[in-house]
């Protein structure tokens, strides 16, 4: 929606411009090439959002936190059944006894060998083959021992800690529900930092000034933080095939209590009047609708009103604006009724 900025706003439906034609009350139709204003809707979202979901599959035995909690880096969120894990993790260890206690007799048998080939009572190959051995023992032992890291780590997945603070903003599992690796469990997101995202048109984005503070709308916060200015605006490089539209957002300031994720929130984005395109506005109520018919009165220089059917745009607050019918200076009556009663 593209409206006049508020000076120009004012001088169309302020008191200046309006007039009597008899006892037709009217106005000026005004045009405008200066900076305009796209309102464009959204919500607001957390800059750091996410969702927490495991690596590893069992029931959840326990779940510390809920929908609404702050919770510090580090905390502990949830905690999935371990036994598994753990007996894993008894059989590695095990079997890594048994390798170690290979690699040592295959050491011992190594040396005897060796230095029974110094007083050459054994031949080279015997040598060789006891090398042999001893070297496959060793390799069998370190891989016993990384895959018993391994299930450390395996074990250390089944415990699910907050990866930074943050305030828990939904939790989508039971105590005694089955997880599964990629399946979220809860999401969280950082207080210390919104965003407002809205949707553009494509032809709107060349002309966007950037260069300036946005005015943003948030009507359910609370009243000090519901008329919010922000001066960093993205522009995503992608645009949706269906759409047409294109994400932009706009950072808010930090430290806001009254504003969550989700809200509704509006943003007047500045848009450059490009080639010196004009735009011309008249009060909603000045227009009749009547069925595919847009039409206004238009008063002549002898206070007559006449029916003309023009061709509109987006609205805008108390204004509208209009493509084809009308030229600025023109004097359009502000009351249809009152301009059908003086015909």
């Amino acid at each position: 929606m593209i409206k006049p900025c508020k000076w120009l706003l004012a001088f169309i439906i302020g008191f200046s411009n309006i007039a009597y034609a008899g006892s037709l009350l009217t106005t000026a139709v005004i045009q405008s090439n200066s900076e305009q204003i796209f309102t464009a809707e959204g919500v607001v979202e957390a800059v750091k959002n996410s969702m927490i979901a495991p690596q590893v599959s069992g029931s959840i035995t326990a779940l510390s936190v809920k929908v609404g909690d702050r919770v510090k880096s580090g905390q502990f969120l949830a905690r999935i059944d371990t036994r598994m894990a753990t007996q894993q993790a008894m059989t590695n260890q095990a079997q890594v006894a048994a390798a170690q206690a290979q690699l040592s007799a295959a050491r011992s048998e190594y040396e005897r060998k060796r230095r029974l080939y110094e007083k050459q009572y054994i031949s080279q190959a015997a040598l060789e083959r006891s090398e042999s051995d001893y070297k496959t023992a060793e390799a069998q032992t370190k891989a016993q021992l990384a895959q018993t890291g391994m299930a450390g780590v395996q074990t250390g997945l089944h415990t699910i800690n907050a990866p930074y603070a943050g305030v828990v903003a939904e939790v989508m599992v039971e105590v005694g529900d089955m997880a599964m690796p990629g399946k979220p469990l809860l999401s969280i997101y950082d207080p210390n930092g919104f965003r407002v995202v809205v949707n553009v048109p494509q032809s709107k984005i060349g002309s966007l000034n950037a260069g300036v503070s946005i005015k943003l709308l948030i009507p359910a916060a609370k009243e000090t933080e519901r008329n919010l200015m922000s001066t960093q605006l993205t522009v995503l490089p992608t645009a949706d095939p269906v759409s047409n539209m294109v994400t932009v957002r706009l950072t808010l300031p930090q430290n806001l209590v009254s504003v969550s994720p989700g809200m509704f929130a509006r943003a007047m984005l500045p848009v450059n009047a490009s080639n010196g395109q004009v735009q011309i506005y008249v009060p909603a109520k000045a227009v009749i609708k009547r069925s595919e018919l847009m039409a206004v009165y238009v008063v002549d220089k002898e206070g007559h009103p006449h029916l003309r059917q023009v061709r509109l745009g987006r609205r805008q607050g108390d204004n509208i604006e209009v493509f084809a019918g009308l030229q600025a200076g023109e004097i359009v009556a502000l009351d249809p009724i009152a301009a059908v009663n003086l015909k």
